[in-house]
C-alpha cells in the first residue's frame, strides 16, 4: 500500500485500487503520520493538527478511535500503525510514501549539503535523483488531507526543498547543455514564486540555452524591473552572460510617439499621484510599452505587480499583492499586517515622498486598483512622489472617474514599424527591402491588424521556417478556418500564448449577457454594425444592446467610432465566427433569419422599380455594401432562397442608383454588383419564381450596360420579358425593358436605346398599361432630342402634355403595377421639361421659354421639390444660352436653393 502527499492525497492498494480514508479527520491523521514516517509523533501534537487547534474534551478518545479504523483500513505488513511513548508512529518502507521518498531522493543527491552547488558538474550524478524527485509532484502537496494546520507546517519546508531541487537540476541540465528541457516548469515556478531571484536566474539561462533568447531577455529585464532593488548576484550574472551571447532585445519597436506621451504623463503623475492608465486591446502590447519605458526612466526603483486582471483562474487579491510590495518594500514577511485596510496603511505610508514607480499589469476593475494606488499629495506639497502606471484591457472609465487618470490609449503599430517587426523574421539571405517582399510584408502585417503579438508570432513562423516567403504566411492566415490558429505559441504558465487565446482570456471574463452578444455577432459579416442590427442578431431592445455594446466597447473587443456605431478587427471577427459556430443550429439560424428580415426591412423603402424608390444616403450604402453582400451569399448558402434574391434585387436597385456618383461603393469595378445580382439569379432559379427571374436578369442587364457589354446586356434582358411573360404579368415585362432603355440612355447608347423605347411606346398603348404611356413617350422624346429628331421629338412630347393633361383633369387614378403612385401633376411637369426641350432644339427660343416658364408654375403645384429644382434648372440653361443672364442666374439660385433643402 502507497501513500501519495505530493498531490492530492491518495492511498493505494497493490492492486491500483484507491483506498482513500472518507473521512476528513481521518485523512489528516494519516497524513500527519505519513509525512514523519518510521517518526514518533505525540498525542497531542496529533490532536492539535487533527482538530486544526479547536480540539474538544473527548479529542483524545476519539483519536483512539480513528487510530483503530485506520490500522483495519491499512491492513498491510508494508505499513505499521503503532503506539510509542506518549503516541504513534507509522513504520514501513521510505519508498511507501511519496514524500518522504522525495526527501530521500534529494538527501542522495546532496541537495542539503553546504556545498552542494559545488559538486555540480558536467556529467552530474544528482540530475537523475532530482529529476526522479520532482517527477513524484502531481500539484499542490497534501492537497484535500483534511487539516489546513497540517499544511501550514509541513508546505513552507516542502516547497522550499522542491525549488532548491529544480533550481540544482536546471544548474546541472545547463550545464549539460540540456537546459531547454526544464523551461516549463521553472516558468511555472518562477511565476509562482517571483521573489526568487536564483529562480529566475535559472529560467533566463534555460530559455537562452533553448535557443530563446529574446524571451530569456524579456524575463531578464521583467524580473529587474520589479525589483525594489539591485538585482542579486546569480540574476546579475544570468544578465551578464545573456548579454555577452545575444544581441540587445530589439523586439521593442516603434511607439515614439506614445513613449513621448508617457514623459509628458509622468511629470504630471509624480506631481499629483494621478495614475497613468494605458488601455489597448489584448495583443497590443501594452505591458511591452510600459516595461521598456520604466526601465529607461526607472532602473532599479519599480514595484511589479501582475493583476491577472483576464487570468481565468480570475484576478488577484489586492491583499495579497500588497503583502508582496510590503517584503518588497523592507517589511519583515512576519511584521505584514493581516487586514487589507492596514497594509494599505502602511504601504502607503512607506511610499511617502519615494520617488518610485508602481507597474499594475493586467488590473481588472477600480476596486481592484484603489487599495494599491498611493495617496493624493497634499494640496501645498511640491514634493514628486511615487508614480502608478496601470495596464488593462478594460477602458476602467470607474479610474478616470474616481482618480482622474492620465489615459494613454494604445492601438496597432503603424504599417512602417509593423512591417519592420515582421521582416526580422527573414534570414539574412531574404532582404526586406526588394519591392516584392516589401508588399508581401507589408500585406501581412495588416492580416495580423498590426498588432505586436500577432506579428511576433507571425515573425517567428517566419524565422522558423526559412523557406517560406511572406505571401505564404499570408496565404495561410487568409484561411477564414485556419487562420487565427496561425498565430499561436507554445505553451506557458499561464496557458497558451496567441491571439486566439488572449482573446480568449477577455472573452472570459465578459458578463454571460455580453458574451452571448459577441458570440451571435460572430455571425455578422460586416467590419461596422450600428446598433439597430445588433439588437436584431440577438433578438434584444435597442436599449438593451446599446448597454450591451458598450460592455464590449469597454474591453476592446469592438470599438465605438461614432454615437451608436461600432467596428472590431478582423482577428476578432474571426474569433468570434469561432465562438458562433459552435452555436447550437437553432440559435446560429434564428439570428440568421433575424439578420436578414432586418436588411429586408431596411432597404424596403429603396426597392421601388423604375427609379421610383427613395435614394439611400451614399455613406450609407458605403458603409453597409459589404455586410449586405455578405449576408446575401449567406441566405443562399442557408437555403434562404427567397429572401437571397429580394435583397439581391434590392441591393442591385443600389448599386444601380449609387453608381453616377463619386462616392458610391461601385467605383469602377463592378465585380460586387456582379456577384450579387448572380447570386441572386440562381437563388430565382432555385425559387422557380418567373418574377424574381425577371427582375434579376434585369439587375445582370443593366450591370452589362454599364460594363458596355451590351448585347449580353440584351441578352439578358430578353430572358428577363420571357420570365415576365411567363408570370403573365406585362407590367413588369415593361419595367424590365424601361429600366434597361433607361441605362442605355446614361450609358450615351442612344442608338441601342431608342428600339426599346419605341416599342415600350407602343406596348403603353393598350387600356392596361396606358397609365404607363406618359412615361414612355417623355423618355422617347428624351433620347429623339438627342440623336437629332427634334420634330418627332416635339409630337412625342405634345402627346405625352395633352395625355397627362386629360388623365389629370379627368381625375382617374394613374393606374396599377410597380410605377403606381407617380402623380399625373409630375408626370405634366416632366412632359412639359420635354416639350420645351425639343422647341429649343427646333430653333423656336421664345416657345421654348415659355414652356420652361410653365413647368416651373406646374412644379410649384405638385409638392415635389426635386421636381420643382429640375424645372428651375431647364428654365436656367435657357435663360443663360439666350444671354439672359440676370434671370438665369436667379433661376440657377432657386435649383440650388431647393436642392439644399431650402424653400
Amino acid at each position: 500500500m502507497d501513500i501519495e502527499l505530493l498531490g492530492p492525497m491518495v492511498v493505494r492498494r497493490e492492486d491500483g485500487t484507491v483506498a482513500t480514508p472518507s473521512a476528513p479527520k481521518r485523512r489528516a491523521l494519516l497524513g500527519a503520520l505519513a509525512a514523519r514516517l518510521n517518526q514518533p509523533v505525540g498525542a497531542e501534537e496529533l490532536i492539535e493538527l487533527v482538530w486544526e487547534g479547536a480540539a474538544p474534551p473527548t479529542a483524545r478518545a476519539a483519536l483512539q478511535g480513528h487510530v483503530a479504523a485506520l490500522r483495519q483500513q491499512l491492513d498491510d505488513p508494508g505499513l505499521v500503525l503503532g503506539t510509542r511513548g506518549g503516541g504513534y508512529v507509522l513504520e514501513g518502507d521510505a519508498d511507501r510514501v511519496d514524500l518522504v521518498r522525495f526527501s530521500t531522493l534529494c538527501d542522495r543527491a546532496g541537495l542539503l549539503s553546504p556545498d552542494a552547488a559545488a559538486r555540480v558538474g558536467t556529467d552530474d550524478p544528482a540530475v537523475p535523483l532530482l529529476r526522479a524527485a520532482l517527477d513524484l509532484w502531481r500539484g499542490p502537496a497534501l492537497a484535500d488531507c483534511g487539516s489546513a494546520l497540517l499544511r501550514e507546517r509541513t508546505l513552507p519546508f516542502l516547497t522550499d526543498l522542491r525549488l532548491c531541487a529544480l533550481n540544482r537540476l536546471a544548474q546541472g541540465l545547463v550545464l549539460a547543455g540540456r537546459g531547454g528541457e526544464l523551461v516549463p516548469e521553472l516558468t511555472e515556478a518562477a511565476d509562482a514564486h517571483p521573489g526568487r531571484q536564483p529562480l529566475a536566474a535559472r529560467l533566463v539561462e534555460c530559455l537562452e540555452q533553448a535557443g530563446r533568447g529574446l524571451e530569456a531577455r524579456e524575463r531578464y529585464e521583467r524580473t529587474v524591473a520589479r525589483l525594489s532593488g539591485p538585482p542579486g548576484p546569480e540574476l546579475r550574472q544570468a544578465g551578464e552572460q545573456l548579454a555577452r551571447r545575444t544581441p540587445p532585445d530589439r523586439r521593442f519597436v516603434g511607439r515614439a510617439a506614445e513613449l513621448a506621451r508617457l514623459h509628458e504623463a509622468l511629470a504630471v503623475a509624480a506631481r499629483t499621484a494621478r495614475p497613468i492608465l494605458v488601455t489597448g486591446p489584448a495583443g497590443v502590447g501594452k505591458t511591452g510599452l510600459v516595461q521598456h519605458w520604466a526601465a529607461q526612466r526607472f532602473p532599479e526603483r519599480v514595484l511589479h505587480a501582475d493583476l491577472r486582471g483576464s487570468d481565468p483562474a480570475g484576478p488577484r487579491r489586492p491583499a495579497d499583492v500588497l503583502a508582496g510590495f510590503l517584503t518588497d518594500l523592507g517589511v519583515a514577511p512576519e511584521a505584514v499586517p493581516a487586514g487589507l485596510e492596514e497594509r494599505a496603511a502602511r504601504y502607503r505610508a512607506l511610499l511617502a515622498d519615494r520617488r518610485i514607480l508602481i507597474l499594475l499589469d493586467d488590473a481588472a476593475s477600480y476596486r481592484q486598483l484603489a487599495p494599491l494606488l498611493p495617496d493624493r499629495p497634499a494640496p501645498t506639497s511640491t514634493a514628486l512622489g511615487p508614480v502608478a502606471v496601470v495596464t488593462s484591457r478594460d477602458r476602467l472609465r470607474e479610474v478616470l472617474l474616481h482618480e482622474d487618470a492620465l489615459v494613454l490609449p494604445l492601438g496597432p503599430l503603424d504599417a512602417e514599424d509593423a512591417r519592420d517587426l515582421l521582416a526580422r523574421g527573414l534570414g539574412p539571405d531574404r532582404p526586406a527591402t526588394d519591392p516584392e517582399t516589401a508588399a508581401e510584408l507589408a500585406e501581412l502585417a495588416e492580416r495580423c491588424d498590426r498588432l505586436p503579438l500577432a506579428l511576433r508570432l507571425a515573425s517567428a513562423r517566419l524565422a522558423a521556417r526559412p523557406d517560406w516567403s511572406p505571401g505564404d504566411l499570408g496565404a495561410e492566415l487568409a484561411d477564414e478556418q485556419t487562420g487565427l490558429a496561425a498565430l499561436a505559441g507554445a505553451g506557458a504558465a499561464r496557458g497558451p500564448v496567441g491571439v486566439g487565446a488572449a482573446l480568449d482570456r477577455t472573452y472570459r471574463t465578459l458578463p454571460p449577457a455580453a458574451a452571448r452578444l459577441f458570440t451571435l455577432l460572430g455571425l455578422y459579416p460586416g467590419a461596422e454594425i450600428d446598433t439597430a442590427t445588433a439588437a436584431a442578431v440577438a433578438d434584444l431592445r435597442p436599449a438593451a444592446a446599446r448597454t450591451l455594446l458598450t460592455a464590449l466597447d469597454a474591453v476592446h473587443l469592438l470599438a465605438e467610432t461614432t454615437p451608436g456605431r461600432y467596428t472590431r478587427r478582423e482577428l476578432v471577427r474571426r474569433y468570434a465566427a469561432g465562438q458562433a459556430a459552435a452555436l447550437q443550429c437553432e440559435e446560429r439560424f434564428g439570428a440568421l433569419d433575424r439578420l436578414i428580415a432586418h436588411y429586408l426591412e431596411l432597404t424596403a423603402p429603396w426597392a421601388g422599380e423604375g427609379g421610383e424608390g427613395g435614394r439611400p444616403p451614399a455613406a450609407w450604402f458605403r458603409r453597409e455594401e459589404s455586410a449586405l453582400r455578405a449576408v446575401v451569399l449567406c441566405a443562399e448558402q442557408y437555403g434562404r432562397t427567397r429572401a437571397a434574391w429580394q435583397l439581391a434585387h434590392r441591393m442591385s436597385l443600389l448599386y444601380e442608383r449609387s453608381a453616377e456618383r463619386p462616392d458610391g461603393p461601385v467605383g469602377r469595378d463592378r465585380t460586387h454588383w456582379r456577384t450579387v445580382a448572380e447570386i441572386g439569379l440562381r437563388a430565382a432559379h432555385a425559387d422557380r419564381d418567373d418574377a424574381a427571374l425577371a427582375r434579376l436578369g434585369t439587375d445582370l442587364a443593366v450591370l452589362h450596360v454599364r460594363r458596355a457589354a451590351h448585347r449580353t446586356a440584351l441578352e439578358h434582358l430578353d430572358r428577363a420579358a420571357a420570365a415576365a411573360d411567363r408570370a403573365g404579368d406585362a407590367l413588369l415585362r415593361h419595367h424590365c425593358r424601361s429600366r434597361v432603355a433607361a441605362a442605355l440612355v446614361r450609358a450615351g447608347q442612344y442608338d441601342r436605346a431608342l428600339p426599346l423605347l419605341t416599342d415600350l411606346v407602343a406596348a403603353a398603348r393598350t387600356p392596361a398599361t396606358g397609365h404607363l404611356l406618359v412615361r414612355a413617350l417623355t423618355d422617347l422624346a428624351e433620347v429623339l432630342v438627342l440623336v437629332g429628331s427634334p420634330e418627332r421629338a416635339l409630337a412625342h412630347a405634345d402627346e405625352a402634355v395633352r395625355t397627362a393633361t386629360a388623365r389629370s383633369a379627368d381625375g382617374r387614378p394613374d393606374g396599377g403595377g410597380p410605377d403606381r403612385g407617380r402623380p399625373d401633376e409630375v408626370e405634366t411637369v416632366l412632359a412639359t421639361h420635354s416639350r420645351a426641350r425639343a422647341l429649343h432644339a427646333l430653333g423656336r427660343r421664345e416657345a421654348a421659354l415659355s414652356s420652361a416658364r410653365l413647368a416651373v408654375a406646374l412644379g410649384r403645384t405638385v409638392g415635389d421639390a426635386t421636381v420643382e429644382a429640375r424645372s428651375h434648372g431647364l428654365l436656367a440653361d435657357l435663360l443663360l444660352e439666350l444671354g439672359r443672364s440676370v434671370e438665369g442666374a436667379e433661376a440657377r439660385r432657386r435649383e440650388e436653393a431647393l436642392v439644399a433643402g431650402e424653400r
